[in-house]
């Protein structure tokens, strides 16, 4: 069997990014990919992928789609190997459709060696752009616009010190309506939030940056220590390992 690793790929014009895990057990906590459709195949092994408090048991060439907000886990089965394509939705609405699958074909193509990653596994996962459950948001009917507009705020700046009483007390609601309310529409509380897109921005600064020190104080975090913690809690891997693990194409 071989060792546990993870790949990430990213190609930033077209906004798609590739995950391949091989042979791991690394469990991931609940969290939602802001603004990102998830097609992803199991190559071998299983694991429990866990959306909206469902949970269901993927094994060996089984496909799941996640929609942009849904909430999601993934606990390890087994040890597994798992392909995962993410898509931006607003990079990806700029292109057609068979823009995106050629380009989506050519890095895989170009990346993974056809052993692993054959013509049958890549139209399998192309197959998952023309499921319906592609073209549906996760979120909730009776929307809030305070709501909506904050995520949008810890989108763009996760690092913002922006208390919980502060975001309660802008929307002219008690703190624990608030965090109720907040969970029901994005998922996740606001804590939980806040921590993940500092965690996703930080994947984003991580190959610019000298040091780790560096991205924990961009964004948000005291100590490089707790940084680390968190980091690693949700992507299962350390910063430097993360970092040693990606590749960016233009």
């Amino acid at each position: 069997m071989a060792a546990n690793s993870i790949h990430y790929i990213y190609n930033s014009n077209m906004g798609i990014e590739l995950i391949f895990c091989e042979n791991s057990t690394i469990s991931y906590p609940t969290h939602n990919h802001v603004s990102v459709f998830t097609i992803g195949i199991v190559l071998d092994g299983s694991l429990v992928l866990t959306a909206n408090n469902n949970a269901k048991v993927y094994e060996k060439n089984q496909t799941f789609i996640l929609c942009p907000y849904m909430p999601h886990s993934i606990s390890a089965h087994s040890a597994y190997t798992l392909l995962s394509l993410c898509i931006d939705k607003n990079i990806a609405a700029e292109y057609s459709m068979d823009k995106i699958r050629h380009n989506i074909t050519a890095l895989l193509m170009n990346t993974f060696s056809t052993e692993r990653i054959n013509q049958c596994r890549i139209l399998q996962l192309l197959d998952g752009l023309n499921s319906p459950a592609a073209c549906t948001d996760w979120r909730s009917e009776d929307q809030n616009p305070f709501i909506d507009n904050l995520k949008k705020r810890l989108e763009l700046y996760p690092e913002d010190k922006f208390s919980i009483d502060e975001m309660a007390q802008n929307a002219c609601i008690s703190k624990y309506y608030f965090i109720r309310r907040f969970k029901k529409e994005v998922g996740l509380t606001p804590h939980q939030f806040q921590l993940q897109n500092r965690i996703r921005k930080a994947q984003r600064l991580m190959h610019n940056a000298e040091t780790i020190t560096e991205v924990a104080y961009a964004t948000g975090f005291c100590d490089q220590s707790h940084f680390i913690k968190q980091f690693e809690k949700q992507i299962g891997l350390s910063p430097l390992t993360y970092k040693l693990s990606s590749q960016t194409i233009l």
